[in-house]
């Protein structure tokens, strides 16, 4: 019989939960089936079964009051489950989650959310399993399965037009080994690899939004990971009759008295269902545990820099780095929404590497269809190779 640990944190929630009165406020999910196929895996073409990559998933999300009032404490779940519905035996050889081919569920999403200065304070907490969304700590979507994290996160929004945070992120299923994977799930029920976050000592960051000036969003965080690194992190966004402006700016001090910059500008115009967008960002040379982190998800692989490729994550933020990103997108009414993506990262140590993504997406009531095909060159002497996707996801 399987053990199913589950830590501290997570069995006080669901005790306390059990312990009082509960009501169910939401829930729903969605079905998923991604595909897709590329030439250079392999000795294939496109579209044979050693070149390409196929999972299924089910993912049941909700949220329950807690006790007597509505807006106490709310609990949040949420549960994702995996499948190649046998798909490697006859149209596919990988998967984007690494679940060794056998079926896999686990929870992904376990929360208290409260407000614990009730009438004092407009103070939120978030304690357990759950999604984040910080420049340097993040959920990645890209996958059919999304990278959570074991975390405490206190959110206050007593200053008008301003959101300030403050998080301890203990633990994350980042640890996949999966060519494509963002989680790594093992077989049957398991706690999805959710390991210790950086360290044993895990990571705090503490930030700030505001939109006190009109026009303009800015945002500023900095990040401890006792054992890895710091990193500091601004920011600034504005749009003025269609046309928008960013800049960022980071800093990463590294343990091993290394350290780097990275600094990113963008300029961007929407009209009437179109948007143009260009965007420029510069690492510096880096080495030890700075050249290692680079400006990417201290959980994962993207980075949230302007000029992130579209599916070759991870080049613009690497040490001694210069990259553009040019993104083109237009949504004809009714018939699809449209989207070409360019991006250049020249590295001064290893091989550049050139991204050209176009993509088509359509809703047909609750289903989501998209497609993409992919172009990838890296200055490596080996050819260029195509990636050409399929998702289906279905809301429910």
């Amino acid at each position: 019989m399987r053990k199913i640990g589950l830590s501290l944190a997570v069995i006080a929630m669901i005790t306390t939960a059990a312990q009082a009165e509960m009501k169910l406020a939401e829930f729903g999910g969605s079905a998923s089936l991604f595909y897709g196929t590329n030439d250079a895996f392999g000795d294939g073409d496109l579209f044979d079964k050693t070149t390409s990559y196929g999972n299924a998933a089910i993912n049941l999300n909700g949220s329950a009051n807690v006790g007597s009032c509505d807006t106490c404490t709310t609990l949040n779940f949420g549960v994702t489950g995996v499948s190649t519905m046998g798909l490697e035996n006859t149209v596919v050889g990988g998967t984007w989650v690494n679940h060794t081919l056998d079926d896999a569920i686990w929870i992904d999403t376990l929360n208290l959310t409260f407000n614990p200065l009730d009438g004092i304070s407009n103070t939120t907490m978030v304690i357990g399993r759950q999604t984040l969304e910080t420049p340097m700590v993040f959920t990645e979507t890209w996958n059919i399965a999304q990278n959570t994290f074991d975390a405490a996160v206190a959110v206050n929004n007593d200053i008008k037009d301003t959101t300030l945070v403050g998080a301890w992120v203990g633990r994350s299923n980042n640890a996949g080994s999966g060519t494509y994977v963002t989680v790594n799930a093992t077989d049957g029920f398991s706690n999805n690899s959710f390991d210790s976050f950086l360290t044993d000592e895990g990571a705090y960051t503490v930030g700030g939004v505001t939109k006190l000036i009109p026009m303009l969003d800015t945002q500023a965080w900095y990040y401890v990971a006792p054992s890895v690194a710091s990193v500091a992190w601004v920011q600034a966004d504005a749009e003025i009759s269609g046309v928008t402006l960013g800049a960022q700016y980071a800093m990463l001090d590294g343990k091993d008295d290394s350290d780097g910059n990275v600094v990113a500008v963008k300029l961007g115009y929407t009209y009437e269902g179109l948007g143009l967008s260009a965007a420029y960002s510069s690492v510096d040379e880096m080495t030890g545990t700075s050249s290692a982190l680079g400006f990417k998800n201290l959980g994962n692989d993207q980075s949230m820099l302007y000029t992130e490729a579209w599916w070759n994550f991870g080049h613009v933020g690497e040490s001694d780095t210069d990259s553009f990103n040019v993104t083109a997108t237009y949504s004809l009414e009714d018939i699809a929404d449209l989207g070409l993506f360019y991006t250049s990262a020249d590295h001064a140590t290893v091989a550049d590497m050139n991204e050209i993504t176009v993509t088509a997406g359509k809703s047909f009531g609750n289903l989501d269809v998209s497609l993409a095909y992919i172009n990838t060159d890296i200055d490596d002497g080996t050819d260029a190779q195509t990636d050409i996707q399929a998702y289906f996801v279905y809301n429910f």
